[in-house]
């Protein structure tokens, strides 16, 4: 006599929507130093479907799916802003040095030497710091500055808020001669003749 057992076999069918992985990832981005830089990439990752979890000036956190998002798309549509995934040390570190100079010339009082201000945010011995800006910029922490400063000069000038004596003041000169020679010396134009000027001629932060 045979006693037939019958054992129910189950299927599972899982979707590749429920199996799928997820991860999330950290990009440091070269040349990202500008509001305007955070709005673009922001709204093209979101386009492709990512999460953009975190992101701020040289730095975007994203969770995304690998099997629907590549990541060549994603470095495609940071090189297509002309901005670049930073992968060594010392890129990284520098992009970090130039955001900070940046946030120095635009938002501090210039109360303390620059030099004094990096150590204290970027927490490294300046002479390194100074060294690796050069060797990856191709230009000393100083000259940048001073190519700020006469933006951001241009900029209080276009404003019309100061007199040149009080801008000198706010961008820590120590006298409006100072000021002036510096800004002849770099546009070829005194303060009085860029003030004149029908439209201005500022460039970009990122392109500086």
């Amino acid at each position: 006599m045979y006693i037939i057992i019958y054992i129910p076999i189950y299927s599972y069918y899982l979707s590749k929507e429920l199996i799928m992985e997820t991860i999330t990832q950290e990009f440091k981005i070269k040349g990202m130093i500008c509001g305007r830089c955070l709005k673009v990439l922001n709204n093209e990752l979101r386009a492709t479907g990512a999460e953009v979890v975190e992101i701020q000036l040289g730095k975007v956190v994203i969770s995304y799916s690998p099997n629907k998002i590549s990541h060549s798309l994603i470095d495609k549509i940071i090189q297509e802003n002309e901005f670049e995934i930073l992968w060594d040390k010392e890129s990284i570190l520098a992009e970090q040095t130039k955001r900070w100079v940046i946030n120095y010339i635009w938002n501090t009082k210039h109360d303390e030497t620059l030099s004094d201000y990096l150590v204290e945010k970027v927490n490294k011995n300046y002479d390194l710091l100074s060294k690796n800006f050069s060797k990856i910029f191709g230009k000393t922490i100083e000259r940048y500055s001073i190519l700020l400063k006469i933006e951001r000069v241009k900029e209080l000038i276009e404003n019309g808020e100061l007199s040149f004596s009080e801008t000198a003041y706010a961008m820590g000169y120590q006298n409006l001669s100072a000021l002036s020679r510096q800004f002849k010396r770099e546009t070829g134009m005194t303060l009085k003749e860029y003030k004149n000027l029908d439209k201005g001629m500022r460039i970009p932060i990122d392109k500086i």
